[in-house]
């Protein structure tokens, strides 16, 4: 009962089917249990009769069936979608918008069969009091059942809001509480940044300098690559988690702290030349804890406890080190298990200075405070850390020195998000106002749109009114006119998601676009201007930068970070043709044998896959020309070809670590 993985990169865009025609829609109230039995290619929709801005929350029991369940709004559009364990309860929850009827639709995995149930519990109205309302955003997290989550929030230097929910350990049945210790992940960078400049003040180093005084044992690829440039992930080095991914290792298995060092020792080349692109790299921020050891003689835990923990009376703050170190009183991190319920998760490994910090909110609340108070570092190091770079060619990124520089709603907001295996994390600071909002949750399926949600809840009064959007038949007519039909129909074929490797075919039924994005549904976009698409409910927006005579060949995708987006031409490849591509390949750089293997099935097109010497085989799919994609890590894979037509090997990539070469052996 194979499950689906996201990318590390990206929180793909997905959509579920339409509903069959014909289908019957059953009645559905509060408090009521239905029941239902999913054969292949049916689906069940229930109706459900709300009025505006109610809170609905609700259970479907997967007895026997994997699901999806999808919200839809009385217009038919998407609202929200759920799609978590195989077995055991497939939680929702939604808030209305307008009155009608919204269709709740069970939709089985993968054309599965099995038998369900059904339950609506709560329907009420949308909470104005703010902590109120975190309550019914948080009822996902608040079970004796499941994982839970940590919401803090301050406002004019105060605490506002401070709530736990759910358990931090299922096993012994320990709730959250406010205090509980969390991993933080990433967000433990802005700290790594602060270690460093503390360094620098004392005279024992330079952002400047180039990494090889302080780890000579790394490679001279030619040109200096600068502590800064690690802070400011634009090394061009390769990203460790993605890299060793390739080998078939996930993020729970072992990997030794120098194993940093021997990654880029085996780099042949720079993935980019110093500070020409962005690229989120964890292999710099675990280097920049070693040099912090080198210089300082101490270990990083040590150097960051006396440091920058206790003076600013962090005591329940600690660095996690040691893969599988105890950290007391701590919650557990969880993802869905397979079979139902949650399985408990290890942390990464030698994450420390690129996470592993373990924290609370009220320790978190003195940290925001030091961006006001610059008790630890000076001035000169909160301006240092908040400051976004600015890369050779004169573009400036949205991120400083371990931080995201940036604005919501016109305030000015230093921001991260933290995740490891499971422990999610948001942390936000508002300097004009002196606010912030903490999320820290043990849950591997926690929404990261939660945050924004909270983040308005409490400071709306302090940031700009967000654009109205237009509502009623009128607006509908708008949105749908908004893009000339023939803009539309020059959209239409196969594009790919560069950076995530994810392709796309997008049709035109109707004067309406879609988009069905490789291996998952197809959604339908609401065009927003004539050169703009959107889903709302999935966060996407794709800007299609049009040619002077209607053609376009490139755009602009985001969800949540933004990637390039260009066309390609597709063209089938039969079993023949796809056999050139077939055998044994070696990297030497991983040290690591990969099998391409034909594979033709009866009554299936045949294709390639990609076996690694531990994990599930990888599904590749022709894009263009020699280029295939797959699932991560593979997400490209570019074969070379001899003008006899020999293949010789491939390069791959994944995002964040590319053009790892394959040699056929």
């Amino acid at each position: 009962m194979a499950r689906r993985t996201a990318s590390i990169a990206f929180a793909l865009f997905l959509a579920v089917a339409s509903s069959a025609a014909g289908q019957d829609v059953r009645p559905l109230t509060r408090g009521q249990t239905l029941s239902g039995v999913l054969a292949k290619g049916v689906q069940h929709d229930f109706a459900l009769r709300l009025g505006a801005d109610f809170f609905v929350f609700g259970e479907v029991h997967q007895i026997d069936v994997d699901v999806v369940v999808t919200v839809l709004g009385p217009d038919g559009e998407e609202v929200a979608r759920f799609d978590d364990p195989a077995r055991g309860p497939e939680l929702f929850q939604f808030s209305t918008k307008e009155e009608g009827t919204y269709t709740l639709r069970v939709a089985p995995f993968e054309e599965q069969e099995g038998s369900y149930t059904v339950t609506v519990s709560t329907t009420e109205r949308v909470a104005r009091d703010p902590a109120k309302r975190v309550d019914q955003l948080m009822a996902r997290f608040a079970r004796e059942d499941g994982p839970g989550v940590v919401v803090g929030v301050v406002r004019n230097g105060r605490v506002a809001f401070q709530k736990a929910y759910g358990m931090a350990n299922i096993e012994y049945g320990v709730r959250h509480r406010v205090d509980t210790p969390t991993n933080i992940g990433s967000v433990t960078k802005q700290f790594t940044a602060m270690a460093i400049l503390l360094l620098q003040a004392d005279g024992l180093l330079s952002l400047d300098d180039d990494v090889r005084k302080h780890l000579p044992e790394l490679p001279d690829f030619g040109v200096p690559i600068t502590l800064r440039n690690m802070l400011n992930h634009a090394t061009g080095y390769r990203e460790l988690y993605n890299f060793v991914g390739m080998t078939g290792r996930d993020g729970e298995d072992h990997i030794a702290r120098d194993e940093a060092i021997r990654i880029v020792q085996r780099q042949p080349e720079l993935q980019a030349p110093p500070n020409t692109e962005f690229n989120y790299n964890n292999t710099g921020y675990i280097l920049l804890a070693t040099i912090v050891e080198r210089v300082s003689g101490k270990s990083f835990p040590d150097y960051m406890a006396e440091r920058v923990f206790g003076p600013l009376g962090m005591t329940h703050t600690r660095v996690k080190y040691v893969q599988g170190e105890v950290i007391p009183g701590a919650s557990r991190g969880y993802v869905p298990a397979e079979g139902g319920g949650w399985r408990g998760a290890r942390d990464l490994g030698a994450s420390a200075g690129a996470g592993g910090i373990y924290t609370t909110f009220a320790d978190m609340t003195r940290w925001m405070a030091n961006y006001r108070d610059a008790t630890v570092g000076g001035r000169e190091a909160i301006q240092a850390i908040t400051t976004r770079n600015v890369l050779a060619n004169g573009d400036t990124t949205g991120y400083g020195l371990g931080l995201g520089i940036g604005k919501v709603r016109g305030l000015d907001v230093y921001t991260h998000t933290g995740g490891d295996v499971a422990p999610r994390t948001f942390f936000s600071y508002f300097p004009g106002i002196d606010g912030g909002v903490f999320i820290s949750s043990n849950a591997s399926n926690f929404p990261g749109g939660a945050a924004r949600e909270i983040t308005d809840l409490f400071f709306a009064p302090e940031m700009e009114a967000e654009e109205a959007e237009a509502e009623g038949d009128d607006a509908t007519e708008t949105a749908n006119g908004a893009m000339p039909e023939a803009r539309l129909e020059a959209i239409e074929g196969d594009w790919i998601i560069e950076g995530i490797n994810l392709p796309a075919v997008f049709t035109v039924e109707d004067g309406k676009l879609f988009a069905e994005p490789r291996g998952q549904r197809r959604v339908e976009l609401t065009a927003t201007s004539d050169s703009t698409v959107s889903h709302a409910a999935l966060g996407v927006t794709i800007v299609f930068h049009f040619q002077a005579d209607g053609s376009v060949n490139q755009a602009t995708f985001t969800q949540g970070q933004t990637a390039p987006m260009r066309r390609i031409e597709a063209e089938p490849l039969d079993a023949a043709a796809l056999e050139a591509f077939a055998g044994r390949y070696y990297s030497r750089e991983l040290d690591t044998f990969v099998t391409v293997r034909l594979v033709s099935e009866d009554g299936a097109e045949p294709h390639l896959t990609l076996e690694r010497p531990r994990g599930e085989a990888i599904e590749l799919s022709h894009s263009e020309g020699t280029v295939f994609n797959g699932a991560f890590p593979f997400g490209e894979v570019a074969f070379v070809r001899m003008p006899n037509g020999d293949v010789t090997g491939f390069t791959a990539g994944n995002g964040r670590t590319k053009g790892v070469a394959f040699q056929r052996w």
